[in-house]
């Protein structure tokens, strides 16, 4: 008897080594393999950042989105556009496929944490995976593969429209998409939207004009016209419209209340951290005069993201209190059948720190995006990005591609601002 006794506790204690050894595991594994990546990305040090997720072909299928997400990001701003639509469009076929609700993970998860699930994307995450291919398709010149997208962003505006209020350069840059196939009504009524957003339609009055003219709306286009600044559209001018990511977006963090004597209630929440204040100043490459940008829109990606995890608080909140019922349940049981309370403590140990809420993000997203409309005349530019800090402060230049311009093109380029 005493020996089926310590077989028993034996058992049971290598039940509960087994169980922390898999969770310790899963959350190493996790992060593991992109820690590098995302280390020489934030180090300046893009290409590195590609070596090492080329490098890896054992990541887990629960992290295959957030592999898809960084590569995808990181090869954009390397300039592998092709390379960066082909990971983003996985991404974005891994998040339809996700829509169908793994039961098996799910049960699971409410025994032990959220990171033995696969990772989802927050609904601001899933949106900027579309963002980030219209932006490649524009660089590429597919106008109309960028409209698809668009259209896929549009749907997700509709679907969690509070969880993604104020991402104005997202819808700039649908608008945009509009535009650039000719679809000018359409274009008109996303510049109306992003003006609601904004709340003051100044920095875009020349966008709402031009495309209520083309649009045929000649009373909607008198509403603008006194504001907006000669119109740099037509057939005589180009364009070069600049996106710019800037800094390093908050990455989440654990947030926790304890219940004595062993509940624990946990969630994910993103870091509070201070972002600067850029200034992006575009000039001739060797001349001190810039240039002014006809129409400017940006988005705090950090404030969207926050937004985005707090819609989705309810969720967490409800499976956090399930999940804390029934591993009560389990320690209680537990207590009725075993008389010593030292593997009870123990349970009620392991499966406190067991419970961790999931962290994981899509952390080369930068904190702050901006897209620049400058009007320019035909000819040939050599242009740089004068970036300056909040106070003045001197940060870095970027050079720009040279650009030739036909009459009446359209061009854009893309740049990164380092933290």
């Amino acid at each position: 008897m005493q020996e089926s006794k310590l077989k028993t506790r034996l058992r049971f204690c290598l039940a509960l080594t087994g169980l922390v050894f898999a969770f310790f595991y899963i959350t190493g594994c996790t992060s593991g393999p992109l820690r590098d990546a995302r280390k020489a990305f934030y180090s300046n040090r893009p290409l590195e950042a590609v070596d090492a997720l080329a490098q890896i072909n054992d990541l887990s299928y629960r992290d295959n989105l957030l592999l898809f997400m960084e590569k995808g990001l990181i090869f954009h701003h390397v300039g592998r556009y092709e390379d960066s639509i082909a990971e983003l469009l996985k991404a974005s076929k891994l998040m339809e496929q996700q829509e169908i609700i793994s039961l098996s993970q799910q049960t699971a998860s409410l025994v032990t944490n959220d990171w033995i699930t696969a990772y989802k994307g927050e609904y601001s995450e899933r949106l900027w995976v579309h963002t980030w291919l219209m932006m490649n398709f524009l660089l590429v010149s597919k106008y109309e593969s960028a409209l698809v997208e668009a259209k896929q962003a549009l749907k997700l505006f509709e679907k969690y429209p509070q969880a993604l209020a104020g991402d104005d350069f997202t819808r700039g840059l649908i608008a945009l998409c509009y535009e650039n196939t000719g679809y000018f009504n359409d274009a008109y009524i996303e510049y109306k939207k992003l003006a609601e957003s904004l709340g003051d339609s100044s920095a875009i009055k020349p966008d709402l004009y031009r495309t209520a003219m083309k649009s045929g709306l000649a009373a909607e286009a008198g509403k603008y016209k006194k504001y907006a600044s000669e119109d740099k559209s037509d057939p005589g001018s180009a364009e070069l419209i600049l996106f710019v990511g800037m800094g390093e977006a908050p990455k989440k963090i654990s947030g926790n209340i304890l219940i004595p004597p062993s509940v624990r209630f946990s969630f994910p929440q993103y870091e509070e951290r201070l972002i600067r204040g850029t200034e992006v100043i575009l000039m001739p490459e060797n001349a001190y005069k810039s240039l002014s940008p006809r129409s400017s829109v940006s988005t705090s990606l950090d404030r969207v993201a926050r937004n985005s995890l707090q819609y989705r608080g309810s969720q967490i909140i409800a499976k956090e209190t399930a999940r804390a019922a029934i591993k009560e349940s389990l320690a209680r049981a537990a207590e009725r059948k075993n008389k010593n309370t030292g593997w009870v403590v123990l349970l009620r140990a392991v499966l406190l720190v067991m419970e961790e809420p999931d962290t994981r993000c899509w952390q080369t997203l930068p904190a702050t995006l901006k897209l620049l409309r400058f009007p320019l005349n035909p000819g040939t530019h050599r242009l740089k990005a004068v970036i300056r800090r909040e106070g003045g402060e001197y940060a870095e230049e970027i050079i720009l591609p040279e650009l030739k311009l036909s009459p009446g093109q359209r061009v854009y380029r893309s740049i990164r601002v380092t933290p």
